[in-house]
């Protein structure tokens, strides 16, 4: 599957270092089991959302079932199929609520901001006045909506293509297996005003200074997550670095 030279699932990394999707170039991008058992879900979703699925439910139809997902061989389990439907009754219900059209797997381009910059949003639903954005999430590590880049940057695609300076946006992750307790479904709302602002303040230079010749690279917490830390000079620097000194 391509991928936007400044993807939106890795803008937490790139809007911290310029370096990282150069660096990133070229470089495996190694999918572990958990990553693949996301993609089976999400497609497992997909087909029930866009009536792939007539006279069946998703336990008849896919419990049991062995696919192979990134060469990852994977038993469709009934923790995998509760997920689905967790964020599949979400999307319904909230779509119930605010009318309107619902699209899936929604593609969106940032043309205005930059071309490196584009995106697959999981469930948008275009409202009179308000635009949610739902993504589903399906690992153990708690990802929080507010001020989240990614959906921040799925958000300003839908906003420029369906909305106006008047919109209410809420981004909405849904995220049944989250290890912390508490609701699986968490929103964050803000305005069109607010999106637009930190597009041309924040993601468009952060976008432009990823292209430069020589991006600025910069270590941090986001190093962790990076592809692009084996072609690192500094990441690399650092490590050679015994601790002490």
């Amino acid at each position: 599957m391509k991928h936007a030279f400044c993807s939106p699932s890795a803008s937490n990394i790139w809007l911290n270092c310029a370096a990282s999707p150069k660096n990133s170039q070229g470089v495996e991008n190694k999918v572990g089991i958990a990553a693949a058992t996301g993609t089976l879900i999400h497609q497992m979703a997909e087909m029930k959302q866009k009536g792939n699925m007539e006279n069946t439910n998703l336990t008849e139809f896919w419990l049991g079932k062995e696919e192979n997902v990134e060469d990852f061989q994977i038993i469709v389990d009934n923790e995998m199929i509760d997920c689905a439907e967790v964020y599949i009754d979400y999307v319904n219900k909230r779509h119930q609520e605010l009318g309107g059209s619902l699209l899936i797997e929604e593609q969106f381009t940032l043309n205005e901001i930059s071309d490196a910059c584009w995106g697959t949003a999981d469930a948008v639903i275009l409202g009179k006045d308000r635009i949610a954005v739902i993504d589903l999430k399906t690992g153990k590590w708690n990802v929080e909506p507010n001020k989240n880049t990614q959906l921040m940057i799925y958000a300003l695609g839908v906003l420029s293509r369906y909305g106006d300076e008047n919109t209410l946006l809420e981004l909405t992750i849904v995220q049944p297996r989250s290890a912390k307790k508490g609701s699986p479904i968490k929103t964050w709302e803000t305005s069109a005003e607010y999106l637009v602002d930190w597009a041309y303040r924040t993601l468009k230079p952060a976008c432009e200074a990823t292209l430069s010749e020589t991006p600025e690279e910069i270590l941090g917490d986001h190093c962790k997550f990076c592809n692009g830390k084996v072609n690192c000079v500094a990441y690399k620097n650092k490590m050679e670095v015994p601790d002490g000194n």
